[in-house]
């Protein structure tokens, strides 16, 4: 109604207004959340009275909280400032006064229902925000994870959201037709625009700073562009009715080459079939302000925007100008040389300290025979903290740090005391411009404009050139309209680098990356994440919010529900161990312990969430050979932190007859235990079998030896993970073929005979998308992320690694019977095929639903590899 919009609207300028350091926050509206519990738990939403506007904040955090209390006929009542915090309230108190699991429908599930009576609060409980924002999202996750969502499965995926307290998140759905409208404004026609953008499953390496490559698996139907651009208003009006905002893609510089000719602009670089602009071309902000009045226009706006790149007129970060991947850090580290014009003070020097040494090389460790030579090169040298020198006093080399430490071997060192004075980190001028351009794109279409910039591009710089360089991206921006999206890899914080310089007065969303490509593993350090956001706080720096940026979701729900509770904790969580056990006791619906519960997390809490893996999938699951596992080098021995996932595998099995073991929430612990159990023993099979078909005269016996063994292991991995719905690749596929529907628009042009209508298109994106990548050939697989985004399910296991495997061994025995090497041709042929038959099996259907018991198939498989863990009991 128009009284509740202008309510709504009242209210959002009263939080605006409320405090300098809030951003504009939707206010939503009550009834989506009261909408929200009924699609939940239908008949739930009577027994709960919320309000919205709550002045009920504890000063000491943000004035973002809910409330919760008893009423006095019998109901639960929740305020909250937005529908945001409300919605968070309400996910609080299912989880933590009912004991329900809101948890994802392809990783980990949920236990969600009707309680027989509602737990009372007791004293009222005021809950807030340590940080203003609860953000989730890569630019990855729409391919990986998101892509073939339906209304419906977005429906559920918002209601987690909003239950899990998220208020920001990356809105890129739909874009496609804003980029098509925008490009044909400046002449392009549908099949320069379409043979641009890559295929559904990849659209995110079409999309800006991310351009990876043209056309893979496309070119992109019109069809698809239309449903998706729908999609994306009923995303906005849902999440906005909650009190969430989205960041919308804005104009990041990257063209359909083709624009280079038709606007006669030689400034535009070439690369491929992509031009890369730089932002001070002026066409740039032509392109910038068509977008953006097209965006607002069809999807309204929050005020945030993500861009990111460096603007240049270069490549996008990790592609040189040919288009080819390089190191995802392209800066080679460059010296900068103070310039008198900066007027920095004059550097001031500790007296010698010995028997200590300076870490780090500066200029590769350059030498000087005494020591004031080597500290007046320090001093002109920005990345310089001091000298350290031989012990005989004749060798005297430029270092990094300004902290000694204890050297021994008798070296002895001079710091520079005022370096953060001396060597103040300059601000970029050519940055500086390009940011100016960059972020008045933004501005001059929306006044209130946030540049939100997706901190990878900057993952692996350390000098003080590359400092200076963002400093001016910084510099270059009103304060408190540029936000970093920290994206450490594992939440160390890259907030920290250049002395804690902490973006230099930058707001900052601390988050963690994790996970590469949504590939499968037990993994992740809660104890890392537990310092997320209260090392920030207690510097006092801009920590704006907090979250996780994985490219794929789906995977460790216990890492990434941890990292969800951080808003809304007062301190870092003092025993982790008795967090998560309560945590799983919770999740099987227990209403007291049970000891191989118990038994069984802690030992999970002390191996698997007590490191930091790879973020790829380096196991011999997707890979032939796997490059690395938690076994010994030599190939028999499990590490004591795989002993202990073993253990805990065993105690989970221990505690079948003890819980409700057809719970969605305990089925998926018990599979993706013993999954993770096979996958790591799945590394050491592959190298073994490996060694044999690469030797120069195959030897039939080890063939079979090696060989055997890890095909059948490939299969029982695959039996094991068929009986829970998480690990299926059917409905991948299933949710793909939907997007068909009566369209006939979708067979052009993609490179594939094979490809003759809708139906085939779509699951051949979502065949490709889990295999090589770019599409296979028959006989050769282009190069580039092969078997990158792998995943440990069903039917992709049997049918394509176990298949691979099976057919690599018939080879070579082959060419052991023949005496000969295997031969390189036939080996990457016989691997082609076997991927392009795959990626175009569209006769093959899998299951939707789970094929066996996850009890019984858990317990056969912990019994048949249980002798090669066997060094475990010992």
């Amino acid at each position: 109604s128009n009284m509740a919009a202008m309510k709504s609207l009242l209210l959002l300028l009263a939080i605006t207004a409320s405090s300098t350091a809030l951003a504009p926050h939707n206010a939503g509206n009550i009834s989506a959340v009261e909408d929200l519990i009924e699609r939940k738990i239908p008949g739930a939403s009577s027994h709960f009275v919320f309000t919205m506007g709550s002045t009920d904040c504890d000063a000491k955090g943000t004035t973002l909280c809910f409330s919760l209390e008893d009423t006095s006929d019998g109901k639960i009542a929740i305020t909250g400032t937005t529908a945001a915090e409300l919605a968070g309230g309400l996910g609080y108190y299912m989880r933590q006064y009912c004991n329900m699991t809101i948890g994802w429908k392809r990783g980990g599930g949920s236990n969600i229902f009707m309680p027989a009576t509602w737990p009372k609060i007791g004293s009222k409980q005021v809950v807030n925000r340590n940080v203003e924002w609860s953000y989730i999202m890569n630019v990855c996750t729409h391919s990986y994870s998101l892509v073939w969502y339906s209304w419906e499965d977005w429906t559920e995926f918002i209601d987690w959201m909003a239950l899990s307290g998220i208020n920001l998140f990356l809105a890129m759905t739909g874009q496609e037709e804003v980029q098509y409208k925008v490009f044909q404004q400046f002449g392009l026609n549908d099949t320069e625009i379409r043979y641009w953008f890559n295929g559904p499953a990849f659209l995110t390496w079409s999309r800006g700073q991310n351009e990876y490559g043209a056309k893979i698996a496309g070119p992109l139907p019109r069809s698809w562009m239309k449903q998706q651009w729908n999609m994306q208003k009923n995303i906005t009006k849902r999440y906005r009715s909650l009190g969430m905002s989205g960041q919308m893609p804005a104009f990041q510089g990257n063209v359909p080459v083709q624009l280079r000719d038709k606007l006669n602009d030689t400034n535009i670089t070439k690369a491929g079939a992509t031009g890369w602009m730089n932002s001070l071309d002026p066409i740039y902000g032509k392109i910038a302000d068509v977008w953006m009045k097209q965006i607002i226009e069809d999807f309204g706006t929050d005020h945030w925007y993500q861009l990111d790149g460096y603007f240049n007129g270069g490549t996008a970060p990790w592609l040189d100008q040919a288009g080819r991947p390089v190191s995802r850090n392209q800066h080679e580290k460059e010296d900068l040389q103070v310039d008198p014009a900066w007027n920095l003070p004059s550097c001031e020097w500790s007296a010698q300290t010995k028997d200590t040494y300076l870490a780090g090389c500066e200029e590769n460790c350059k030498s000087f025979h005494t020591a004031a030579e080597a500290q007046s090169a320090c001093e002109q040298d920005m990345g310089c903290g001091g000298v350290t020198g031989n012990a005989k006093g004749d060798n005297w080399q430029l270092r990094e740090s300004s902290t000694p430490a204890v050297s021994p071997i008798n070296e002895s060192s001079y710091y520079i005391t005022n370096a953060m004075e001396c060597h103040a980190i300059q601000s970029d001028p050519s940055w500086i411009a390009r940011g100016v351009a960059a972020y008045t794109g933004l501005n001059r279409t929306d006044p209130e404009a946030i540049w939100s910039y997706q901190g990878w591009a900057f993952i692996g710089w350390n000098s003080m050139k590359q400092a200076g360089e963002l400093k001016g991206f910084i510099d270059a921006t009103p304060q408190g309209k540029f936000n970093v999206i920290d994206m450490s890899v594992n939440g160390e914080g890259e907030w920290k680098k250049w002395n804690n310089a902490s973006f230099w007065g930058a707001n900052f969303v601390w988050t963690t990356l994790h996970d590469f490509g949504g590939t499968d593993a037990l993994k992740g350090e809660l104890a890392h994440i537990n310092a997320i956001p209260f090392d920030a706080l207690e510097q006092k720096v801009a920590v704006w919010g907090t979250g996780f940026t994985p490219e794929g979701i789906d995977q460790n729900p216990v890492y990434y529900e941890f990292m969800l509770e951080t808003p809304w904790r007062t301190e870092r969580v003092p025993d982790i161990t008795s967090h998560i056990v309560t945590r799983s006791q919770r999740r099987y619906g227990l209403t007291g312990p049970v000891e191989a519960v118990t038994d069984a997390w802690t030992l999970l809490v002390e191996s698997a969430y007590n490191q930091d893996l790879s973020v790829q999938d380096p196991t011999g699951i997707p890979h032939l050979p796997g490059g690395s596992s938690q076994f010994e080098n030599d190939r028999r021995t499990p590490t004591p932190t795989l002993c202990q996932i073993f253990q805990a595998w065993g105690k989970m099995i221990d505690a079948i007859p003890h819980v409700n073991a057809s719970m969605e929430t305990f089925r998926y612990d018990l599979v993706n235990t013993g999954r993770e159990l096979l996958a790591q023993l799945s590394t050491p099979m592959s190298m073994n079998f490996s060694d044999a078909f690469h030797a120069s005269k195959p030897d039939a016996a080890t063939l079979k030896a090696t060989g055997q063994p890890y095909v059948d292991l490939l299969g029982d991995a695959d039996a094991l993970v068929s009986t829970e719905p998480a690990f299926l690749v059917g409905p991948w596929i299933e949710m793909a073929k939907y997007f068909a529907q009566d369209n006939e628009d979708c067979a052009q042009d993609t490179g594939n005979p094979h490809i003759t209508n809708c139906l085939q298109f779509y699951e051949w994106n979502a065949r490709v998308q889990l295999t090589t990548w770019n599409p296979a050939q028959p006989d050769s697989i282009p190069g580039g992320p092969v078997d990158y985004a792998s995943k440990h399910w069903a039917g992709l296991i049997k049918d394509y690694y176990q298949a691979r495997a099976s057919k690599v061994l018939a080879l070579a025995m082959e060419a052991a019977a023949a005496g000969k090497p295997v031969d390189k041709n036939d080996l990457s042929q016989t691997i082609a095929a076997n991927a392009y038959n795959f990626q175009v099996d569209f006769a093959t259907k899998y299951p939707l639903s789970p094929v066996g018991d996850a009890v019984t198939v858990s317990k056969m498989m912990y019994e048949k590899y249980s002798p090669y863990y066997a060094a475990c009991s010992k």
